[in-house]
């Protein structure tokens, strides 16, 4: 039915102040009118189950709140007070549906910490709910909360116990030990699971708020300091990189849970490639969930085909991560298939948390084929990570500069000298006391070669002629300093003699020509420096020199290319986005508009996959919606403008553009809807007079658009300028008339009149005359 928006306004206003007074009956006297006008307006219908509550009536609360749900099934407050009168009438079951129900929409809408407050509601009302402990776990740990997800695996592994399934409680312990090494509570834990002995029952989660008594903070201190432990085989590098791969794609699957409004993609659905039909999108999402879910678990449970096989329809259905190619690789690595292994591993060397155990299962590989040399300069990128590990983080730089050049002086034909390498590093770097022997063998190097001077542990068993090309580079340093560029150009030659596949000697050439004024060739140099790191699994270098071809030449769109897949593989993803909006304003200033919003298009993707703060969504989406709208294309600029009020509701450009988009494209009523929200906003912020100012520019822009003139008669009449007012309500009632809306006229008439205007007695006969006419 069409009610009177006057009343039922008037109605809802009367009963908020009532319910600021606390005067909950009179409310819900007010409530109740307004929904005679609007059954099913949901704001009417939450304010209505709210003073219900207020005043103990819990029925008549809950089939309202029941009725604000079927309304706007994507809201979760309804469904969370639905939860909270079944508790407090006793009835758990369904409190508990409600509340998980609750917490799968707010992480829909991308809200952590509610979805967590409703599954800590569900695991105190049932600590045995397996599914309640494990998404808490699962949230608290991608949050960074370690204690409290240790908290929850060891409720989890409780769960599994006394479910037959000791062997998953094993692993849920082995994931708690993992975020806090020798944990007191997760290694006796895990004592009794391997001796049979049964777990005390699950205690209920922890509450979020109250604090910690001093020795409970020093033991929870100690307890994350404790040195790595890791248990059994639990701290071999590739092991602990394919745990800490599982734990990123299973995080995928909690930002996958949904879209946000405004049409917001998230989590997966920003995987898939290019743009595909809502429909089509949907489905795929779905499918990439339910594949990856599957694929966890059998993996989990060492079912290795099967976890292989959904591993790849995930792929196959749109998710890319170097996370994903890890767990393939290592699958593939496991049942023997080492060519693919090494197209998938290849794929997670560029990312910091997976670069230790890709570079070593690579070397392994290359080992188990006969391939020494390219054993070498994997199992070398792997000594690197693990004796910087080793040393103060400024010592860093230095050791990082003696594995370059030993990467580089690594000959084929020095088998022996290589195997020795190889096996020297794979016996320190295997198995679970890796650590300690690391952190031994620098003890030794230490003593032997004591002073200022960092000494890498791959002194102890490295091949070539570090030493001579070290001296080279040296001497082509001083050479440049003074200017020679020939003679540093003869001494670049003579270290290539010495070791033709150390890059920093081609950088030095490079540096040579771009100082000799040999531009293209220098830029020719450092392409193919940077191209060959790519191509070795040297990410993290390759983009440095990428970033150097770049401030030589800004415009080249294929390096800016090139380096932004590197930085997105190094999980660098502010840099890349950074790059991305680079390559967007090149394009336009180029006239190339359609490559700028693909462009454009590919870092929205980028942002919403990653765990990077809203502004970068938000700058992208402005830098969309300001293209759109200089090639007038109003639509998609209307759809862009929504994404971005939906992510900050109080961007005053976005929701200004909004409104007058709705407008032009002839929509009042979606602009009336954003512009009520944003004179809200205007007024929360005590703006009213900059509200009223919009208002008045607004409608002098929009002639004759209804909305405005109503929206700015009621602003006029509660500032009290009552012939203002009269003044837009008549013109209102012309529009009305001319439109054919004999009701919305008759009612207008009937405001003007209750103003007492000048010439009363002409509108009341034309009330008369229009309500003879109906």
């Amino acid at each position: 039915m069409t009610g009177r928006q006057d009343l039922f306004d008037e109605s809802m206003q009367l009963g908020h102040s009532a319910a600021w007074d606390l005067k909950w009956d009179r409310a819900i006297g007010y409530y109740r009118k307004a929904l005679a006008e609007f059954p099913e307006d949901a704001r009417a219908l939450t304010s209505l189950g709210l003073a219900l509550l207020e005043t103990n009536q819990l029925p008549e609360a809950l089939a309202v709140y029941r009725q604000a749900a079927k309304v706007s099934p994507d809201d979760p407050v309804p469904i969370e007070r639905c939860a909270e009168i079944f508790e407090r009438l006793g009835q758990t079951k369904e409190a508990i549906k409600q509340r998980e129900a609750a917490g799968e929409l707010y992480v829909r809408r991308k809200d952590a910490e509610k979805a967590l407050d409703c599954w800590s509601h569900v695991g105190r009302l049932a600590p045995g709910s397996l599914a309640a402990r494990a998404r808490l776990a699962l949230t608290h740990e991608r949050m960074g909360r370690r204690r409290e997800a240790v908290h929850e695996y060891l409720a989890v592994a409780s769960i599994q116990q006394r479910a037959g399934k000791p062997e998953r409680g094993i692993e849920a312990v082995q994931r708690a030990l993992t975020l806090i090494p020798g944990n007191p509570d997760a290694s006796h834990a895990l004592r009794l699971l391997r001796e049979g002995k049964p777990l005390p029952p699950p205690p209920p989660p922890r509450g979020a708020t109250g604090p910690l008594r001093m020795v409970e903070v020093g033991e929870a201190l100690r307890a994350e300091a404790a040195p790595a432990e890791p248990e059994d085989g639990a701290g071999d590098p590739e092991a602990a990189a394919q745990r800490q791969a599982l734990t990123i794609l299973a995080g995928l699957l909690f930002e996958d849970s949904g879209e946000e409004p405004g049409g917001r993609a998230q989590g997966m659905a920003a995987l898939g490639k290019g743009k595909k039909p809502a429909d089509r999108e949907i489905a795929l999402r779905a499918s990439v969930s339910r594949s990856l879910t599957q694929a966890i678990d059998l993996q989990t449970r060492g079912q290795r085909k099967l976890a292989l096989k959904e591993f790849e329809a995930a792929m196959k259905a749109g998710l890319d991560s170097p996370a994903i190619h890890y767990n393939i690789g290592i699958l593939h690595k496991e049942l023997g298939a080492y060519d693919l292994a090494q197209k998938h591993l290849m794929r997670a060397v560029g990312h910091p948390e997976l670069a230790f155990g890709a570079h070593l299962a690579l070397g392994r590989i290359a080992r188990e084929q006969g391939d020494q040399a390219e054993a070498a300069r994997h199992l070398v990128q792997v000594l690197r990570i693990a004796d910087t590990m080793s040393v103060d983080r400024s010592q860093s730089s230095q050791l990082n500069e003696y594995y370059d050049r030993l990467q580089a002086t690594l000959e084929a034909g020095n088998q022996e000298g290589l195997e020795r390498l190889n096996e020297s590093t794979l016996g320190l770097l295997s198995g679970p006391n890796w650590m300690q022997q690391v952190r031994a063998a620098r003890q030794t190097v230490e003593a032997e070669a004591p002073g200022a001077t960092v000494m890498p542990i791959a002194e102890m068993f490295a091949v070539g002629a570090s030493d001579r090309v070290f001296k080279h580079l040296e001497r082509i340093d001083q050479l440049l300093g003074s200017s020679h560029l020939d003679a540093a150009m003869e001494e670049a030659l003579l270290a290539l003699g010495a070791s033709p596949h150390y890059l920093p000697i081609h950088l030095r050439m490079a540096e040579i020509l771009f100082k000799s004024g040999r531009q293209e060739h220098a830029m020719r140099k450092l392409k193919t420096v940077a191209e060959t790191h790519r191509v070795r699994g040297e990410v993290r270098e390759a983009a440095e020199v990428y970033l150097r071809v770049l401030n030589f030449a800004p415009v080249d769109l294929t390096s800016r290319a090139r380096l932004i897949e590197l930085l997105a593989q190094q999980a660098r993803t502010d840099e890349a986005l950074d790059q991305f909006l680079q390559l967007a304003d090149l394009y336009r200033q180029m006239a190339q508009i359609e490559e700028a919003r693909r462009a454009l298009t590919d870092a929205l993707r980028l942002a919403q996959q990653s765990q990077v703060e809203p502004k970068w969504e938000i700058r992208i989406l402005r830098e969309m919606a300001d293209m759109d709208l200089a090639r007038l294309d109003w639509r998609h600029a209307l759809r862009t403008f929504e994404q971005i009020t939906a992510l900050d509701p109080t961007d005053e450009k976005a929701s200004a553009n909004l409104i007058d988009l709705n407008l032009r494209l002839g929509q009042e009523e979606a602009a009336a809807e954003a512009l009520d929200r944003h004179l809200e906003n205007l007024v929360r912020a005590g703006r009213a007079p900059e509200a009223l100012a919009y208002l008045e520019e607004l409608a002098r822009e929009h002639p004759g658009k209804q909305a405005l003139h109503l929206r700015l008669a009621e602003a006029y009449r509660a500032a009290g300028r009552t012939a203002d007012a009269i003044a837009q309500y008549d013109a209102l009632g012309e529009i009305q008339l001319d439109a054919g809306q004999l009701a919305d006229a008759i009612q207008t008439i009937r405001t003007i009149i209750s103003l007492q205007p000048p010439g009363l007695e002409g509108y009341e006969e034309l009330l008369r005359n229009l309500e003879a006419s109906q």
